[in-house]
């Protein structure tokens, strides 16, 4: 198959790391949070902690390393595909099967408009890089790729937060090019060989990404201060 591209071409934001936090400089010099770190700074993470406690801080950060690993690999295959390259290289097995169990959803995609797109807002003092913005079905979406070792489920924190990802990146993407996009598309693959696939409306998270959003500029404000 060969994907249609239309890509849309806007100011990005340059992806740094500040003490291991990862940030973006806008192109008028403003530091930005990834919305990735936002979520998890403002998120219950004691059920990460207890994991930590008990497989041992050593097994945890293997696992945590390997996992990204994955995740970024997978995502190298799935950009690659809708980019119509071939994928050269070594890739993982894991990596792999992901790409194999996600490929008949990649199907589901045209029309992109973007793939791997570093997006912000000077609104929300937010930003992020989105997977893929095109065509989902015939809808416009936002479009992001998980993999998962688990089964995801929708009440699940993590894919809560999932959503509110995907919701975040509508905003950057309406106050970047005046285009609203109300579909927002989370396809993960499982390490069993399962693939969950949430179709949602990104104004149902809006409310919850923005307190999300708040919470973390005021706590950061308050630290500022010592």
């Amino acid at each position: 198959m060969q994907f249609v591209h239309h890509n849309t071409t806007i100011p990005l934001a340059l992806q740094t790391e500040i003490n291991g936090v990862r940030y973006y400089e806008t192109p008028e010099g403003k530091l930005y949070p990834s919305i990735t770190t936002i979520l998890s700074k403002t998120s219950d993470m004691s059920g990460l902690d207890d994991w930590r406690e008990r497989v041992g801080i050593e097994v945890a950060e293997q696992t945590i390393k390997e996992a990204q690993i994955h995740g970024t690999m997978t995502h190298k295959l799935c950009e690659n595909y809708l980019n119509n390259k071939e994928s050269n290289g070594d890739f993982l097995d894991i990596p792999i099967n992901h790409f194999k169990n996600l490929k008949p959803y990649l199907h589901k995609i045209n029309n992109i408009r973007g793939i791997e797109i570093p997006l912000y807002s000077d609104e929300f003092e937010i930003a992020g890089t989105c997977d893929c913005i095109a065509e989902y079905n015939g809808d416009f979406s936002i479009i992001d790729f998980k993999t998962s070792k688990n089964k995801l489920m929708e009440h699940y924190d993590k894919v809560q937060k999932y959503f509110m990802q995907a919701t975040a990146y509508s905003l950057m993407w309406k106050e970047r090019t005046g285009m609203e996009i109300d579909q927002i598309v989370i396809i993960g693959s499982e390490e069993t060989g399962n693939i969950a696939e949430f179709i949602k409306i990104a104004f149902d998270f809006k409310e919850k990404l923005i307190e999300k959003i708040e919470k973390f500029h005021e706590n950061e404000t308050a630290i500022n201060k010592f």
